[in-house]
């Protein structure tokens, strides 16, 4: 496949190449691959670890990974099923919490997932490389070119290689590589901040439940991943930005689920849990894309083509929308053009539109701390038990977008649902 010029190895022949090997560029990688496409995937790691990116994927994103033909990557690599949500909070007693049957809004999918999202990638490359892809792990200084002849650079094995594909897929996720690479900013706006673990030990939580709740200064969340094993969550205000640094920051964090919220006041969660991978905390960043995200020789997808607030749980489910999307375009007829993508476009504005719009009624009402915060809750829950049509931006959690009621993301369902009572 290549060629020595100089100290550059020339790849010809390439249809595609795919900068980044989360699950947006494993998938896509896959996907094309197996439909006859000549594909390249760069991937910066070594080899997939724990460095705590989104696990949870909501139903519509498991029918997006049946289409792509990778959900056996899910369940081999240990995805599993949460088949209640139980939201608990400190304006209601722990056994009012109300729980939700999360099996019933997808047809044949089932509850949402829970799994180690560097296992799961890691079967996705090589369900990608055994079909054709090169997978090259370890790409080091990937650079790319748009244009009508588009270019990638990278390092690997000490040397330096070129590939001129018909076209580059950027999902390098919210880094933006190369979408910073290609003359696409980003918009940016941050509500909160948040942080996550992965603990083994919690042989007493009932692992087909996931926890959400707000309690204090912090909205904390148990996702759990069977056998004992979950990864924690806890949202928190952008002025504690550095609650969990230092030696003690596991400790502290894991410390953090001792909550009156919970039926046993956190203990089998804060009194079992032990780390089994590393902590991280992070700017909850909201992403707009000031650019069109495709362009001549390059369409980005996933978290590089902008996302929502990670408080929603969608991220996942829309990268394996917008692979879906674009490949679909690739395999579908020789025309990739910028003109071909106008219908992913379309549907990835529309789509966010509606995912901002929701996340922002979820921060407010989850990520905002303090007795007026609490009572905004208190009020809402009220509401939602009078008119189950007051909890349609939870859907966003289980089903397409497009199939949640137009009414959930009017102004006028946020001024009711925010609205003081007397």
């Amino acid at each position: 496949m290549g060629e020595v010029a100089g100290m550059t190895v020339e790849h010809s022949g390439v249809d595609v190449v795919v900068v980044g090997g989360g699950i947006a560029g494993a998938s896509a990688a896959a996907y094309l691959s197996a439909n006859g496409l000549s594909v390249v995937m760069l991937e910066k790691q070594d080899t997939y670890e724990d460095i705590v990116r989104g696990e949870w994927i909501a139903p519509w994103g498991l029918r997006e990974a049946q289409t792509l033909g990778v959900e056996d990557a899910f369940g081999l690599g240990g995805a599993w099923e949460i088949r209640e949500w139980t939201q608990w909070d400190e304006t209601v007693h722990p056994d009012e919490a109300e729980t939700v049957d999360m099996t019933r809004f997808v047809p044949g999918v089932g509850g949402p997932m829970s799994f180690p999202h560097h296992e799961v990638c890691a079967l996705m490359a090589e369900q990608a490389e055994d079909s054709g892809a090169v997978v090259v792990m370890g790409a080091q200084r990937a650079h790319v070119t748009a244009g009508s002849k588009p270019e990638v650079r990278y390092r690997h094995g000490g040397q330096d290689h070129l590939v001129k594909p018909r076209l580059v897929i950027g999902a390098t996720g919210r880094g933006c590589t190369v979408g910073r690479q290609v003359g696409v900013h980003m918009a940016t706006s941050v509500h909160h901040w948040g942080g996550g673990v992965r603990v083994t030990g919690l042989d007493d939580w009932p692992m087909d439940v996931q926890a959400m709740g707000t309690e204090d200064d912090k909205m904390f969340m148990v996702f759990p991943q069977g056998d004992g094993n979950a990864r924690l969550y806890i949202n928190f205000p952008t002025a504690n930005s550095r609650r969990y640094q230092g030696p003690e920051g596991e400790k502290r964090f894991i410390a953090d689920f001792e909550l009156r919220s919970l039926p046993d006041g956190g203990k089998s969660v804060y009194a079992a849990a032990r780390p089994i991978g590393p902590l991280k905390v992070w700017p909850s960043v909201a992403m707009f894309p000031e650019q069109p995200v495709v362009m001549d020789g390059v369409v980005l997808v996933g978290d590089e083509a902008g996302n929502a607030d990670t408080v929603l749980g969608t991220g996942l489910s829309c990268s394996l929308r917008d692979t879906r999307e674009v490949c679909e375009v690739l395999v579908g007829g020789d025309d990739w053009s910028p003109a071909a993508f106008e219908p992913y476009l379309a549907e990835r504005a529309f789509r966010m539109g509606r995912l901002h719009f929701g996340a922002d009624i979820i921060a407010r009402l989850h990520c905002e701390f303090g007795p007026e915060a609490a009572e905004r809750r208190r009020r809402a829950r009220e509401l939602m038990a009078e008119n189950f049509a007051a909890s349609v931006t939870g859907l966003l959690n289980m089903v397409p977008p497009e199939d949640v009621p137009d009414f959930g993301f009017s102004e006028f369902f946020a001024e009711r649902l925010f609205r003081e009572r007397a």
